[in-house]
Formats: C-alpha cells, sequence, structure tokens
C-alpha cells in the first residue's frame, strides 16, 4: 500500500512538473544573476541593524515606513516565495504577511562580507496563523544583500528551505511534501 501511495504521489508530482513553464527554476536562476550582474557593489554598511529594523520582529518591523526606509524604490527581492522588483508590491507582501503573524523573532547569528555583498547567516522562529490554523517554525537560512549608494536594500536574495518551514506545515499540501520528501 505505501509503494502504492509513493509511486501515485510521484506520478502526480512528475505530471504537474512536466506541465509547468519548461524554463521556470531556470528564469529564477536567471532573474537571479541577471539583477545581480546589474546592480552595482555595496559599500560599507552597518547591515544588521539595517535587517534587524524589520526582521528582528516581522510582526512589528514589517511596516510601510520601515520598508520603505530600508529597501529602495527599484529593487529585487526574492524570499524563495516571491520575487519582486519594486517597493510599492514589497510594501503590500510584507504587510499582508506580517497580519498573518502572531510573533516573529529572527536572530542574526553571523554577518559576512563579500566584495560585494553581505550574507547574513539567520535563525528564524515564527507563530503563523494560516486559515486558523497556528503554525510554528524554526528555520535557519541565509539573505545575501547588497545595498545603493544611499544604504538601501537594492538585492534581497534569501536562502532557506521554505518547504520545511512553512509547507510541510500547511493541512493536506503538508503531508504531500513530507511524503514527496522521503520519496527522494
Amino acid at each position: 500500500m505505501k509503494t502504492l501511495i509513493a509511486v501515485i504521489l510521484a506520478t502526480i508530482l512528475l505530471y504537474a512538473c512536466s506541465q509547468s513553464p519548461k524554463l521556470k527554476h531556470n528564469r529564477t536562476a536567471e532573474q537571479y544573476f541577471s539583477h545581480l550582474a546589474a546592480t552595482p557593489a555595496t559599500s560599507e554598511h552597518d547591515v544588521a541593524y539595517t535587517f534587524g529594523k524589520i526582521f528582528a520582529d516581522f510582526k512589528q518591523g514589517a511596516t510601510e515606513n520601515n520598508i520603505r526606509s530600508v529597501y529602495a524604490d527599484e529593487l529585487y527581492f526574492n524570499d524563495t516565495l516571491k520575487i519582486i522588483d519594486n517597493i510599492d508590491e514589497l510594501v503590500v507582501y510584507m504587510s499582508e504577511s506580517a497580519e498573518h503573524v502572531n510573533s516573529t523573532t529572527v536572530d542574526i547569528l553571523d554577518v559576512i562580507r563579500s566584495d560585494h555583498d553581505y550574507f547574513i547567516r539567520w535563525s528564524m522562529k515564527m507563530d503563523i496563523d494560516v486559515k486558523g490554523k497556528d503554525i510554528l517554525s524554526h528555520s535557519i537560512g541565509m539573505t545575501q544583500l547588497r545595498f545603493n549608494e544611499y544604504g538601501k536594500v537594492v538585492f534581497h536574495q534569501d536562502f532557506w528551505d521554505s518547504s520545511e518551514a512553512f509547507f510541510e506545515h500547511l493541512p493536506v499540501m503538508g503531508r504531500f511534501v513530507k511524503k514527496v520528501k522521503s520519496m527522494l
């Protein structure tokens, strides 16, 4: 029976992948490298303060004023759930996301500076309400940031496992995600 379920789930997954646009993931990578190449290197910056302004307590920090004070009008933002290229869309996305958050804590574990960027290694604990269900997650990740000459973020790329931190906790979908991951 377990084998039959695994085969059915694998078939559904393969079918779904074959029906989506062929270069969906490649487009994401292409967008990343394209924006990275087009964005000048960042200058010295207090990245922990800027990142913490919104993310240390996302529930309280994701206000329009904070978002606009941290991010440039034109930007590249990818949190693995959504790709955004302008401040207005980012304000809506983050504000709406914060409405579903009961509490969140992001601890900055390390800040690494490269020639062009900052990389922040973090730990995030989040209590989210999704359709009346409380989701408690704890995840680790890294964010790549690049700042403009005014100290605003123009490039934000998150690297984290959103399936483990978010999707595995959702009703129905969570079981499917866990099952597919167990088959790999």
